[in-house]
């Protein structure tokens, strides 16, 4: 199978910084889901606000990478952004962990169609 995906072309240093964002969404999710699990709606709250647009608006990145990233991409992530916004404001207002879940499963659909439609890959030199 051959892989369609776009590929998007970053320095290393770029392409470590996406990956890490990555991560940490990942861990984020894991640590959310513990806590709609076992009610602890604080824990909710706080991992999701961290992985937010709101928590990280003013984040270092790699100088470069703006310029590399197309509109889609931008969408794709600022949905992701504020999705883990919405779902800390849902925590914070005591939602229900079904309605939270809901709004995570939308944020990770944005997750998913990234990763469908590219694959990064180191610039050639």
């Amino acid at each position: 199978m051959v892989d369609q995906r776009e590929q998007a072309f970053r320095t290393e240093a770029e392409q470590a910084f996406v990956l890490d964002q990555m991560r940490l969404l990942l861990s984020s999710i894991t640590e959310i889901e513990e806590g709609l699990g076992t009610g602890d709606l604080n824990l909710v709250a706080r991992e999701a606000a961290a992985r937010g647009r709101k928590a990280n608006i003013t984040l270092a990145r790699p100088p470069s990478l703006a310029a590399k990233e197309s509109d889609a991409w931008k969408a794709m992530f600022l949905s992701v952004r504020n999705g883990f916004d919405a779902v800390a404001d849902q925590a914070q207002a005591h939602a229900p962990a079904a309605t939270i879940s809901k709004t995570l499963a939308d944020t990770m659909r944005n997750c998913v169609a990234c990763h469908q439609t590219y694959r990064i890959a180191v610039e050639p030199r």
